[in-house]
C-alpha cells in the first residue's frame, strides 16, 4: 500500500496556463493548491523567476493567505531558490523537487528507498553550496533553519551519506545482475514494461502475468521492479514492471535510478505503454519523453507499442494512429485495454511470436575460446536445447529467421559444422492495425 500524505495548502506561480501536469504531480505529492498565479513570460526572472513587482505583491499576498508554501512550474536555479525562501519566507518547492517529494512518499523497497534518498540528496547539494555561499546568520525558512553553521554540517553530511549509499545501491545492483544472469542460463527471456508514469504499466504487468501488482492513478506509483512470469505458455518469460519516464528530468535523477531502468535496457522486448485515450498532442509528447530515455540504448526493433486504456478513448476522435510509430521508427503496434482485457490475448501472442525459434539446427564445433564465445552468445540468441562437451562441442539450437544465416556464418569462420533440421519456410508476418480495433471504443 502506498502512503497518503496531507502536505499542506500551498499557491501555485507559473510563467504560462500549461499547468495541468504540475496539479497532477501536487495531488499526487499530497498538497492542496488553493490559489494559482500566472506571470506570463518568455523565461525566468534570473534571479527570482518571476519579476520583482509581482514578487513584492506575491509577498503582501502570501500574508493574507497563511498558505503553507508555493509551487513553482520550473525547475530553480540554486540562486533563484535561495532568494525567492528569503523573499516569501515559507517553502518554495519547483517541480524537481516535486516529483521527489511523491518519489519519497512511494519509495517502499530497500532499494527504492535508498535511490531516493540519492537523488534527493543529489538535488540538494547545488542548494547547500548556493546556501553556504549566501546565507547569513538568522532565521531560514522551508529549505533549512538553523543558520549557517547548520547549513555546512548538514553538507558535511550529505557528502558521507552519499558515499555509503552509493556503496549499498553497488551490492544491490550486483545481485540483481547475478539473478539475471541465473535467468538467462536457464533459457528465461526477459520483457521490460516501459512508458510514461500512469500510462497502466502495472494494470498490464497484472493481466499479463496474473499478478498482483499495486495499481494507483497517482504518478510514479511504481518505483521498484516487479518480475512475474507470463501466463499461457510453457516458455519461461518473465514480465518486469518499471518505473515510469517523466520529461525533462535531470541526469542526477535518472542516474540515482539506473539500476532499476537497466532492467529495460536488458530485455530482449520492451513493451512501450502508451495510453491511446488522452489527446493528441499529449499521446505525442509522452511518447517523444519515453523514446528520449530508450534510444539509442535500446533498439526500435525489440520495442513494441502498446497502446492502452482503448476502452476509454472518444468516438468523436479522429487521429493519424500512423504517425506515432512510424516518426519514430517503432513498426509494431496493439491495441489493448487492462480494464476490458480487449486486446490482451493478442497482445499475448504478439509477445509469444518474439520468442518463436522455427530455424533447428545441430552444430559441431571445434574446442576453442572462440567456440565457447559462440555457445554463450547463442544462449543469448536463440535457444539451446542440447549441449555435450567431448573432443569437440556438439549442441542442438533453435534460431529465429534473422539469426540463421549470421549464425551458420559464425559456424563456418571457426571451422565448425551445421545441418538444418526439418526447417519449414518462414511464414510472413501480417501487419497489424494502425489504428484501434472495431468495438474498442
Amino acid at each position: 500500500m502506498q502512503r497518503s500524505v496531507d502536505r499542506g495548502r500551498v499557491g501555485l506561480i507559473t510563467l504560462n496556463e500549461d499547468v495541468a501536469e504540475l496539479e497532477e504531480l501536487a495531488r499526487s505529492a499530497g498538497y492542496l493548491v488553493v490559489f494559482e498565479i500566472i506571470q506570463r513570460r518568455d523565461r525566468p526572472e534570473p534571479s527570482t523567476f518571476i519579476g520583482k513587482g509581482k514578487l513584492k505583491d506575491l509577498v503582501d499576498f502570501l500574508k493574507e493567505t497563511g498558505v503553507d508554501g508555493v509551487l513553482i512550474n520550473g525547475d530553480l536555479k540554486p540562486s533563484q531558490h535561495y532568494n525567492l525562501e528569503n523573499a516569501l519566507k515559507v517553502e518554495c518547492v519547483d517541480r524537481i523537487r516535486l516529483v521527489l517529494n511523491i518519489f519519497t512518499t512511494h519509495a517502499s523497497s530497500k532499494e527504492s528507498v535508498l535511490q531516493v534518498e540519492r537523488a534527493r540528496l543529489k538535488y540538494e547539494v547545488p542548494l547547500l553550496k548556493e546556501w553556504i555561499h549566501s546565507a547569513k546568520a538568522g532565521e531560514h525558512p522551508g529549505f533549512l533553519g538553523g543558520g549557517e553553521y547548520a547549513v555546512d554540517v548538514y553538507y558535511d553530511l550529505v557528502k558521507k551519506r552519499m558515499v555509503k549509499i552509493d556503496a549499498e545501491l553497488d551490492q544491490i545492483s550486483s545481485s540483481s545482475e547475478m539473478r539475471r544472469k541465473q535467468r538467462r542460463k536457464k533459457g528465461a527471456h526477459l520483457v521490460s514494461l516501459a512508458g510514461y508514469t500512469n500510462a497502466g504499466k502495472s494494470s498490464l504487468l497484472n493481466v499479463l502475468t496474473d499478478a498482483n501488482a499495486f495499481v494507483d492513478s497517482t504518478l510514479f506509483s511504481t518505483l521498484a521492479t516487479t518480475t512475474r512470469r507470463l501466463k499461457g505458455t510453457e516458455k519461461e518469460i518473465l514480465v518486469t514492471d518499471t518505473i515510469g519516464f517523466f520529461h525533462d528530468l535531470p541526469p542526477f535523477v535518472i542516474e540515482s535510478f539506473k539500476s532499476t531502468i537497466e532492467e529495460i535496457y536488458l530485455a530482449d522486448l520492451v513493451l512501450l505503454v502508451v495510453d491511446a485515450s488522452e489527446k493528441e498532442e499529449e499521446i505525442e509528447r509522452k511518447l517523444h519523453a519515453s523514446t528520449n530515455v530508450l534510444r539509442p540504448d535500446v533498439k526500435a526493433e525489440i520495442i513494441i507499442l502498446v497502446m492502452n486504456k482503448t476502452d476509454m478513448i472518444s468516438e468523436e476522435k479522429s487521429v493519424d494512429w500512423n504517425r506515432f510509430g512510424a516518426s519514430m521508427d517503432y513498426s509494431e503496434m496493439v491495441w489493448a485495454s487492462t480494464t476490458t482485457g480487449a486486446g490482451v490475448d493478442e497482445l499475448l501472442r504478439t509477445i509469444m511470436e518474439r520468442f518463436s525459434y522455427p530455424n533447428k539446427a545441430s552444430l559441431s564445433l571445434p574446442s576453442t575460446n572462440q567456440a565457447e564465445s559462440l555457445v554463450s552468445y547463442l544462449y543469448d540468441l536463440g535457444e539451446v536445447e542440447r549441449i555435450e562437451r567431448d573432443v569437440r562441442i556438439e549442441l542442438a539450437v533453435s534460431l529465429r529467421d534473422r539469426d540463421l544465416q549470421k549464425t551458420i556464418d559464425s559456424v563456418e569462420r571457426i571451422g565448425g559444422t551445421y545441418r538444418l533440421i526439418g526447417n519449414e519456410p518462414a511464414k510472413t508476418k501480417q501487419q497489424r492495425p494502425l489504428g484501434p480495433p472495431a468495438g474498442a471504443v
